[in-house]
């Protein structure tokens, strides 16, 4: 039986995850031999080309049948599958280009009560879908791409290659892994980010694209995943790459 993930990031056991429909062909297949439905989000025209497949520009989860959707959706087939799901849509107020910071104005990471995000980058439009439940703890950063910037653990524990984030989330009680940025993949930049590259499929279960490595800091982020009972796994067996992560929407009864 489906139902709605509640907060967003951190599935209990996801069902269904957003993925950019240009990355499909290669994560479809591995992400479903985990037992999870992938819905396909067309490409993003207004934004630059080699980042138009990264879901975290262009779909924010707000929790359990809420979504916030980039203008170009609205009346979309996409909009329409996630409708006839249940859920509750909403259509950014914002005008999205490819020149940053027009690209990363929905690029926010909520993680429990918690919200990680540029106040410079992220307009007050969108400030107001922050502010969820009893109120949120806003932690605010330089980062204008907070959400590729942050791989989720749990509720209060995160990853990233970003100083600010690291000294701001670290400030707000978060237990953080600092590592060196690089090592991912991302096609016409010089390397992605981590919270591009990875998605929590369970409460236990923490997915990375393609394998870690090459990357300096493996053997500690596999350690610090470990500390907070959580596995990581492989979708692919290349070498990871930014994605603009998937966004788990959906999840089944264990």
């Amino acid at each position: 039986m489906m139902k709605f993930v509640e907060t967003p990031n951190l599935p209990v056991c996801a069902g269904t995850v957003i993925i950019g429909e240009k990355y499909c062909n290669m994560l479809q297949n591995g992400v479903e031999n985990w037992g999870i439905n992938v819905l396909p989000m067309p490409d993003n025209p207004c934004i630059d080309a080699r980042l138009s497949g990264h879901a975290d520009l262009s779909v924010l989860h707000l929790g359990g049948n809420r979504l916030l959707l980039a203008p170009y959706l609205k009346g979309s087939s996409f909009s329409q599958q996630l409708g006839n799901m249940g859920f509750d849509l909403e259509f950014a107020d914002i005008e999205q280009s490819a020149m940053y910071p027009n690209d990363a104005q929905m690029n926010v990471c909520i993680i429990g009560d918690k919200v990680i995000y540029n106040p410079k980058t992220v307009p007050d439009v969108m400030v107001k879908y922050l502010t969820f439940g009893d109120g949120a703890v806003q932690i605010n950063n330089k980062q204008g791409y907070s959400r590729c910037s942050v791989c989720v653990v749990n509720d209060n524990a995160i990853i990233t290659a970003d100083e600010g984030i690291y000294r701001s989330a670290e400030a707000h009680g978060i237990d953080v892994l600092k590592i060196q940025p690089g090592d991912i993949d991302l096609p016409g930049f010089d390397y992605g980010f981590i919270g591009g590259a990875s998605f929590k499929i369970s409460d236990t279960k923490l997915a990375f694209t393609g394998r870690l490595d090459s990357h300096p800091d493996a053997e500690r982020i596999t350690e610090f995943a470990s500390l907070h009972n959580v596995d990581i796994v492989y979708i692919t067996d290349k070498q990871a790459f930014d994605i603009g992560g998937a966004i788990p929407i959906a999840e089944i009864s264990k």
